[in-house]
C-alpha cells in the first residue's frame, strides 16, 4: 500500500476539515457528560476516540492532524488550558489516530473488515452491532435518566457498558478467524491496544507530569491514565469497530479514502 502519485484534492481538505468539526463536538459531548472528575477534557467514556482511529485507517495523516486540532481546541475550550498547555496535550490524540496509520501503511496492509463466511459475517455483524447499541443505549439512560435519578438506572449504565464491550471483543476475536486476520490483528493490536495505552500515556502524562506547566497534581497521573485507557478501549472495540465494519467497504470507493500517507 504505497503512497503512490496520487495528488492531495480539494475532497481530502473538505472531508478533514470536516472529521475535525465532527470530532471536536463529540470530544466536548464526551468531556462534559462522562467527565474523569479533576482532569477537565478528559472522558470515562471519550466517544471521540471511537473515530479517531477509524479516521486514521480512512484517511491517513489527515485523521490524525484532525485528532490533534479537535483536541487542541477541546484543551482550549470548555477544558480551560492555555494555548501552550493544549498544544502539547493535544498530540494524544494525534497519536490515537496515528498507530493505526503507522501500522496499516508501514506493514502494507489493506484493511478488509469483511468475512468470507456469511454464517460467520451474521454472527460477527450482530455481536459488534449489538454491543455498540447496548453501550449507546446505557449512555442515553445514563445521560437521560441516571445523572438526575441514581439507581436503577446507573446500574444499567454499567452493566451495559461491559456487556457490549464483551459482545464486540467477541465478534472483533470471531472476525480474526473468519475473516482477514491481517486487518483484524493489526486493528486489535495497533487501533484498540496501543492506540487507547499511547494516547492514555501520553495524554495523562501531559496533564499531570510534564508540561508548561502541568495542569493537574502529579498524584493524579494513575486516575486520569486508568480512566483514559479503558474509556477509549472501550469505545473503540464497540463503535469504532461497527464504523469500521460498516463504513469502510463505502469510503474505499470514494476520494476520502487515502491509501497511502496523505493521498
Amino acid at each position: 500500500m504505497s503512497a503512490g502519485k496520487t495528488k492531495i484534492t480539494w475532497m481530502h481538505i473538505v472531508s478533514f476539515s470536516l472529521a475535525t468539526a465532527i470530532s471536536y463536538v463529540l470530544g466536548v459531548v464526551s468531556s462534559i457528560i462522562f467527565p474523569v472528575l479533576g482532569a477537565p477534557g478528559v472522558s470515562a467514556l471519550y466517544v471521540a476516540a471511537a473515530i479517531y482511529v477509524p479516521l486514521g485507517i480512512w484517511m491517513g495523516m489527515w485523521g490524525a492532524l484532525a485528532g490533534y486540532i479537535s483536541c487542541f481546541f477541546l484543551g482550549i475550550w470548555p477544558s480551560g488550558y492555555t494555548p501552550i498547555q493544549s498544544f502539547i496535550w493535544a498530540w494524544a490524540d494525534f497519536l490515537e489516530a496515528l498507530m493505526p496509520v503507522l501500522f496499516f501503511r508501514l506493514l502494507k496492509v489493506n484493511p478488509d473488515f469483511t468475512l468470507k463466511k456469511p454464517k460467520y459475517a451474521k454472527a460477527m455483524a450482530l455481536l459488534i452491532v449489538s454491543g455498540s447499541l447496548l453501550l449507546i443505549l446505557g449512555i442515553g439512560v445514563q445521560v437521560a435518566f441516571g445523572q438526575y435519578y441514581g439507581e436503577p438506572f446507573t446500574t444499567f449504565y454499567v452493566y451495559s457498558v461491559y456487556i457490549g464491550t464483551l459482545l464486540a471483543v467477541i465478534g472483533i476475536i470471531t472476525s480474526m478467524f473468519a475473516g482477514d486476520p491481517k486487518t483484524w490483528v493489526t486493528y486489535a493490536i495497533s487501533g484498540v491496544i496501543l492506540a487507547s495505552l499511547v494516547s492514555g500515556i501520553w495524554g495523562a502524562g501531559t496533564l499531570t507530569l510534564w508540561n508548561l506547566p502541568p495542569p493537574l497534581p502529579a498524584g493524579l497521573f494513575y486516575i486520569v491514565f486508568t480512566g483514559w485507557v479503558i474509556g477509549d478501549m472501550i469505545v473503540l472495540s464497540t463503535i469504532g469497530t461497527a464504523l469500521l465494519v460498516t463504513l469502510t467497504p463505502l469510503i474505499k470507493r470514494t476520494g476520502i479514502y487515502v491509501k497511502g500517507w496523505w493521498s
